[in-house]
């Protein structure tokens, strides 16, 4: 069975122009999220050059609104043979009550801090993914022990809580 948003009825844009507000996204934010739905109906490739050139951002700017959009899981992305693929299928999906953003808003800071750059945002889709499999105190032990061994980087970090899983 189809997703109820997937359904060929179902106005995506209308949806996230009416519940914005509600989703607590900001301007910049629901911009990107419209103009991904629509490559995603056109069937447009999606690159960091295009969404910098159709928002007037630099692609600076560009990766933290997409930062806080992965943080808020309303986007996921991958990768595939024609590159970045965007996914803003979370944002019908998402339950307010199954993720606390603000609480792990200052945990990306300090990921962020100890990384020495901010996160990328495929970086902040993989620490999403590992704190939801793993919890948040494991997850600090993990980068603790990555940060003494002075390999920083999201594989090592889940390396670690693998091999401690086993």
């Amino acid at each position: 069975m189809k997703k109820w948003y997937k359904e060929s009825y179902f106005d995506r844009k209308n949806w996230i122009l009416e519940n914005f507000d509600r989703l607590n996204l900001n301007s910049d934010e629901t911009l990107l999220i419209l103009i991904i739905e629509l490559c995603r109906i056109s069937r447009k490739q999606i690159s960091y050059e295009y969404l910098s050139e159709k928002m007037n951002k630099t692609v600076k700017e560009l990766d933290q609104i997409i930062a806080s959009l992965v943080s808020k899981h309303y986007l996921k992305l991958s990768t595939n043979t024609k590159g970045l693929v965007f996914d803003i299928d979370g944002i019908f999906e998402f339950d307010p009550e199954k993720y606390e953003i603000t609480e792990n808003k200052n945990l990306f800071d300090t990921v962020g801090d100890v990384f020495g750059k901010p996160l990328t945002p495929i970086q902040l889709q993989k620490m999403n993914d590992l704190l939801e499999t793993y919890g948040q105190e494991k997850f600090i032990e993990a980068l603790r022990l990555a940060e003494a061994h002075r390999k920083l980087s999201m594989s090592y970090i889940e390396g670690i809580l693998r091999n401690e899983k086993k």
